[in-house]
């Protein structure tokens, strides 16, 4: 697996049951994609996902698979040490799978460093339609300290995304963000070419900080260091 240096891994793989047409020609795109993350100790997220139907003949998306792998700092206690990585798979629970007609059958599956969503939906899109659909589930993606918790969320497919929309709740103070927030709510709009992944971070804080050029923890480091710095100096001049 290729090494992302983020806090989650969350891909959405969306493979294909349709009739082999010409390569050059795409048979379908996600035109509206929303992700929510609610973030707690755990974090409820949220996909509203609309496919559409770019061809002349129907298209059933098939098997899709989300996959999460958690990427965080070494730690120790509450505090994140800087440059450090440690990969685990996720703790998932609460799936579902479902549009405003029916559900889908979903199951989680745990393999070596991260974990799996798999949904099936073998319902087909005619032509020039869509199909819209939800996935929401429980996750421990969030890296949690005593002043900071983050996620990284991720967004990529083998089709395009349209339009992506990203929002991220928290109770704390949204002290850092990669990229630049397009806006409040929601925090990040985006589109995204098919075989391509962008990575979006928040860093929250239970201080009321500003919205800082750099990781909040690296900050709390950063000051750290410099007061032992300063303590040493001083404590060398006194003797």
């Amino acid at each position: 697996m290729v090494r992302f240096p983020v806090s989650a891994l969350l891909i959405l793989l969306l493979l294909i049951s349709a009739t082999p047409i010409a390569n050059a020609q795409k048979v379908e795109e996600i035109s509206d994609f929303k992700v929510n993350v609610d973030l707690n100790s755990k974090a409820h997220v949220r996909y509203d996902i609309t496919i559409k139907n770019l061809i002349d003949k129907p298209v059933v998306p098939g098997i899709g698979e989300i996959r999460l792998q958690k990427v965080q700092p070494v730690k120790l206690g509450f505090l994140s040490i800087p440059f450090t990585e440690q990969r685990v798979a996720v703790e998932v629970s609460n799936v579902k799978v479902y549009s405003s007609e029916r559900q889908f059958k979903s199951s989680v599956d745990e393999k070596e460093g991260y974990t799996s969503i798999i949904y099936e939906i073998w319902y087909p899109i005619e032509p020039g339609k869509t199909l819209s659909f939800t996935v929401e589930y429980d996750a421990d993606i969030v890296d949690t300290g005593l002043l900071f918790k983050t996620v990284t969320i991720p967004v990529g497919t083998d089709i395009d995304i349209k339009r992506v929309e990203i929002n991220v709740n928290s109770d704390w103070h949204l002290c850092y963000a990669d990229p630049k927030p397009s806006g409040d709510n929601p925090l990040w709009q985006s589109s995204i070419p098919a075989g391509k992944i962008a990575f979006f971070t928040a860093e929250f804080s239970i201080l009321p900080l500003p919205l800082l050029p750099v990781r909040g923890y690296i900050v709390l480091w950063g000051a750290l260091l410099a007061i032992a710095v300063v303590l040493t100096a001083v404590g060398l001049k006194r003797k």
